[in-house]
């Protein structure tokens, strides 16, 4: 009988995804050492995490993108909002 770990699909994009995602998560917490000890052991290469030095960039990047996705979600809103209370007040000035 095989495990549940056996019947993954490892090169589906969905657990590719929630992988890098754990392993994000676990490196900015207290588990990064052992992560990194655990990942030495099973491959035999040594790793070296990076700094945020390094990502400084990305986060520039990401910062941007939030500030373009909330300035996109805001005027769809705002469109949305407008749309629908120009509507309701003029239904109610016809009635």
């Amino acid at each position: 009988m095989a495990t549940v770990t056996e019947k993954i699909d490892l090169e589906n994009d969905l657990v590719q995804m929630l992988v890098t995602e754990a392993v994000k998560a676990g490196m900015e917490s207290p588990l990064r050492d052992p992560i990194l000890n655990a990942v030495e052991e099973s491959t035999g290469e040594s790793l070296k995490a990076t700094s945020e030095a390094d990502t400084s960039g990305t986060e520039e990047k990401s910062r941007l993108t939030r500030v373009l996705q909330g300035g996109t979600v805001f005027i769809v809103l705002f469109a949305v909002l407008y749309i629908t209370l120009r509507r309701v007040t003029s239904d109610e000035s016809d009635t």
